[in-house]
């Protein structure tokens, strides 16, 4: 597919963005990364086909450099939890305010490029009494600062000119063992519907290149696969590392997280995404656990 101009990543530097410089690259899009000056901008910088811009999405000069004869604009830069919870000015200024930035710069200075926009399921807030699946229809309800940053930029989104695709993308699950948390964000007896990582990179691209999209709010979760209970997800990784699931912590019921299942009947028949199953996932893990214990011996 060809573009006007170059894809523009916000946020291309970390770790969704850099997958999806990559997935751009290999259908051989050429990509503007934007992001803060002080990243690691180590295999991107100096390739082939992508630019790397420098900047501050709270500065509108530097949004405007960013922008400027872009084809499409995916917008990941965004404060997250647990930074986004410290400070709801700042946390509105980077998420609520950059987003208005940029949309004016496309306006003016990219005013046919498309706006994918990396929102979250989170702005549904407690559905547990509810019915499933949550549709995008759904109630936005914010639990927290981060989510109250979506539900805005979305609105912001909604009253500019700017043709866009919003995607409420659930949990994202990074297929690579981690260091469980502390307290697992939701209770144990919540539905809860992860998404692979890749999968989000697929959808991310997909809508850049997918006119169908256009105009679109979609649910990004991982399909009826990942439709499970917080227990189970809990049990399945601690089983991996040889652990009791007595050991894990769930949140109370009195403080429940914002996960459940969700309608993406609409986002995978347009964009086709969901390519890797919790089976799938769960036995990248195993894998690496094999390995592991193999290069111990």
């Amino acid at each position: 597919m060809s573009m006007s101009g170059p894809i523009l990543i916000t946020g291309g530097a970390g770790s969704v963005g850099r997958l999806l410089v990559q997935r751009c690259r290999e259908a051989d899009l050429t990509v503007r990364v934007f992001d803060l000056p002080f990243c690691d901008f180590s295999g991107l910088e100096g390739e082939n086909g992508i630019e790397v811009v420098k900047g501050d999405i709270t500065d509108a000069s530097n949004v405007a450099e960013a922008v400027r004869g872009v084809g499409a604009v995916a917008h990941l830069a965004a404060l997250l939890p647990p930074a986004s919870e410290g400070n709801r000015d700042r946390t509105f200024a980077i998420n609520v305010e950059g987003t208005a930035s940029i949309l004016q710069a496309m306006s003016t200075g990219a005013p046919d490029a498309v706006m994918v926009f990396s929102s979250s399921v989170s702005t549904y807030g407690d559905t547990r009494a509810e019915t499933t699946p949550v549709r995008v229809s759904h109630a936005q309800t914010a639990l927290d600062i981060y989510a109250e940053s979506k539900i805005a930029s979305e609105a912001r989104i909604r009253e500019s000119s700017v043709e866009a695709v919003i995607l409420r993308i659930a949990g994202v699950s990074v297929p690579v063992l981690q260091e469980p948390p502390e307290v697992w964000p939701f209770t144990a007896e919540q539905r809860l519907e992860m998404v692979h990582r890749d999968d989000v990179v697929t959808a991310l691209y997909k809508s850049l290149i997918t006119p169908a999209a256009r105009g679109k709010t979609l649910n990004i979760g991982g399909g009826t696969t990942w439709q499970i209970h917080g227990r189970q997800y809990v049990t399945d990784h601690f089983d991996l590392l040889g652990v009791p699931v007595e050991m894990a912590a769930f949140r109370g019921e009195d403080e429940p997280g914002w996960v459940d299942w969700y309608d993406s009947t609409e986002a995978q028949q347009l964009l086709d995404y969901q390519q890797h199953t919790y089976e799938d996932y769960l036995n990248t893990l195993r894998e690496q656990v094999a390995r592991m214990l193999e290069d111990d011996d």
